[in-house]
């Protein structure tokens, strides 16, 4: 028996893309080798390995922050599993400017259907190159080869020039990954036999050998830098402040064959979700003004203005198409609060590396660290703060006593906070606001048939409508209308088909009884059960990994003070890691707080108490500072539990709906799940 590579319960990110990096929350996220290993220490021993990918931090940057989360910059960068402080990977620190890639890191190839950048083929300037406006030389560009549809905002051929397009305002941090390996016993039930794959079935409880754990972990350091910037050029800054749009621009430098690979990935991703869902807010109920956009969009005129802005700004060509274009974008998703952050374009640097009069010392001056490396790609997108659920998914108390002091009216002593808002108004912001927005995240992406595979704490920034981006996470802060759920770095995203083709998912998929498309049974079928199930089982994946992060924040910010009472497992323990962190409320600022990491849950709920929700109800009752988070989850005829059910037992019902003959099994859906009675009773 060989080992086999395979999803443990426990994985915040199970379904990375083999040798590839991902970016979670502002926080990268990394590598993973694409080949199974055994442990050589217990060579008698009959098990698999599964290395998979975590978001680890975002490092602290230099200079401060403009958006005014300022006070709260050490705050916003929190360790998802160590409990470590920014820069602790181990015992050791890392300087936030640091970039390396650990040394065992694969170089990937760019998935099937990626564009592979090639340098613009400008023809000769002759006698008979066309003359546009106010004498100004026209240079014509080749037709392009990349079908409108899957980018229809040009977001992916758009380069800006630095300088004059976009200015870098500070340093904002580095990111890392760190590298989840679990380690599980399984047994053959039935030898291959007709071309029929063998089936492999995890031992329950494991019989671990106590001298090996059944989880490893290794850190990446910072393989990603972040920085802060301005949109200036041409008329474009001037439009987005005359229409309350904010110029500020989040920009990540990817260095590096590697990085470079989930750079691309990341464009083609985005640029799919984006289209999506331009596609349908134009195509329906928005006049024929949205109608006429739309028609223009799928036409290629976006494409072709954003293609041409950087030639556009070698020529002193006015931009005024693009501009008009980038406006439009961002008003629409501004004002219909986009769930995913807009990619713009990508900055282009060439100006810089060719000046030879450019002085490298103007970058430590001006911004703390060393200039780019020539080759990196720096993507530029919409700003919407620091604040991840990750720096949420603290209580309540704990997050008003950290804020600034404040004075008197003449400036004489120091003034107490406010109290915190009443439980019933917190608990309704982060059920109706904050959870919900993040389940409404992953459905707009699963609706447009794409999969994230990388969800993790600090995947999703908690933005407000407003300039204050860190409003949305002020302790005080209640007002649903003005929070705005972004989920973030979509490099490992892929349509859900093409991830069900993936080896590894195959065998992962398996592991609950679900063929993979690769298979001998679906060659074999004479229906499209098992594609449907395999493709399923990938959305399942994302609500699995979402289901931790939602249950830290009710957990942290709701609280305690009444009696406390599986791809969606992974969703599931990012819920369970929100719900009872976020509302949990200690007694005192250093009352204990109960483990609430993704490891603990897992094992919790999948080797303690095996999967059996009434069990895991009990051990929630019997934790005196959830006693709030329990009364919660009890309300309308347990409705928080049932959502819970559904999300940690969702792989679960998707292999039984597979196996259903009469189809009387539904599965679960995001989508679905959006209109739970959780999300709607009165709190």
């Amino acid at each position: 028996m060989r080992p086999l590579p395979s999803l443990s319960l426990a994985l915040l990110c199970p379904h990375s893309r083999p040798g590839g990096i991902v970016v979670v929350g502002g926080a990268f996220v990394g590598w993973r080798s694409s080949s199974s290993s055994s442990s050589s220490s217990s060579p008698r021993s009959n098990f698999h390995r599964v290395d998979v990918v975590r978001p680890l931090r975002r490092g602290g940057g230099g200079g401060g922050d403009d958006d005014g989360e300022g006070s709260d910059g050490g705050e916003i960068f929190f360790d998802d599993f160590s409990g470590l402080s920014v820069g602790e990977v181990g015992g050791g620190t890392s300087s936030p400017s640091s970039s390396f890639v650990s040394s065992d890191v694969r170089a990937t190839g760019v998935r099937q259907g990626d564009e592979v950048r090639q340098p613009p083929e400008l023809p000769d300037f002759d006698d008979d190159d066309g003359v546009g406006e106010g004498g100004r030389i026209v240079i014509p560009l080749p037709r392009s080869a990349k079908d409108p549809s899957c980018d229809l905002a040009g977001s992916s051929s758009r380069e800006f020039g630095l300088g004059t397009d976009v200015v870098l305002s500070d340093y904002a941090g580095s990111a890392g990954f760190d590298r989840v390996t679990d380690w599980q016993y399984y047994v053959v039930d039935v030898d291959a036999d007709d071309g029929e794959e063998r089936r492999r079935t995890p031992v329950s409880p494991r019989p671990m050998d106590p001298s090996q754990p059944s989880r490893t972990r290794s850190s990446s350091g910072g393989v990603v830098r972040l920085f802060r910037g301005q949109l200036v050029g041409g008329t474009l800054g001037a439009k987005l402040r005359s229409r309350g749009l904010d110029a500020r621009v989040w920009i990540k430098e990817y260095s590096g064959d590697e990085a470079i690979a989930l750079a691309r990935a990341e464009k083609a991703g985005l640029g799919r979700l984006q289209s999506a869902w331009l596609r349908k807010c134009l195509g329906t109920n928005n006049g024929n003004d949205g109608r006429d956009m739309l028609k223009r969009m799928e036409d290629g005129e976006w494409m072709e203005a954003a293609r041409r802005r950087y030639v556009d700004g070698l020529t002193d060509t006015p931009t005024r198409e693009d501009d008009e274009n980038l406006t439009s974008l961002l008003e629409l998703q501004s004002s219909r609060k986009a769930q995913f952050p807009s990619l713009l374009g990508e900055l282009n640097l060439n100006d810089y590396y060719d000046d030879e009069d450019s002085d490298p010392n103007e970058w430590y001056k001006s911004l703390g660290v060393k200039p780019p490396r020539p080759g990196s790609v720096w993507l530029v997108f919409d700003y919407h703060g620091t604040s991840t659920a990750a720096s949420y998914a603290v209580p309540s108390m704990v997050r008003r006593s950290k804020l600034p002091p404040r004075r008197g009216v003449f400036g004489w002593g120091v003034v107490e906070p406010p109290p915190l808002p009443p439980f019933g108004e917190r608990a309704r912001y982060v059920v109706q606001g904050v959870l919900r927005g993040m389940m409404g995240a992953v459905a707009t992406a699963h609706d447009a048939g794409i999969v994230h595979r990388s969800i993790g704490r600090n995947s999703f920034v908690l933005s407000s409508v407003g300039q204050d981006k860190g409003e949305a996470t002020s302790p005080y802060a209640v007002v649903i209308s003005r929070l705005r759920v972004v989920l973030t770095d979509w490099g490992f995203s892929a349509l859900a088909e093409d991830a069900a083709q993936e080896k590894e998912f195959g065998v992962r998929s398996r592991m609950f009884g679900i063929p993979g498309v690769d298979s001998y049974e679906n060659q074999v079928v004479a229906n499209d059960r098992i594609a449907i199930a395999a493709t399923e089982f990938a959305k399942a994946e994302d609500l699995h990994a979402l289901g931790f992060v939602l249950s830290l924040i009710i957990v942290k910010v709701v609280g305690v003070s009444h009696r406390i009472k599986q791809s969606f497992l992974i969703f599931l323990y990012r819920f369970l890691g929100i719900l009872f962190t976020t509302l949990a409320e200690p007694a005192t600022l250093t009352a204990p707080m109960p483990a609430t990491d993704d490891d603990t849950w897992q094992r919790l709920f999948s080797e303690i108490f095996e999967r059996d929700m009434d069990q895991f109800c009990d051990y929630c009752a019997n934790e005196e500072v959830w006693d709030s988070v329990v009364e919660l989850l009890d309300k309308a005829d347990g409705a928080g539990w049932d959502l819970l059910g559904n999300l940690l037992l969702s792989r679960e019902r998707l292999r039984n709906w597979y196996k259903d003959e009469d189809r009387g099994i539904k599965f679960v859906s995001a989508s679905g799940l959006l209109s739970h009675q959780f999300f709607s009773m009165r709190i």
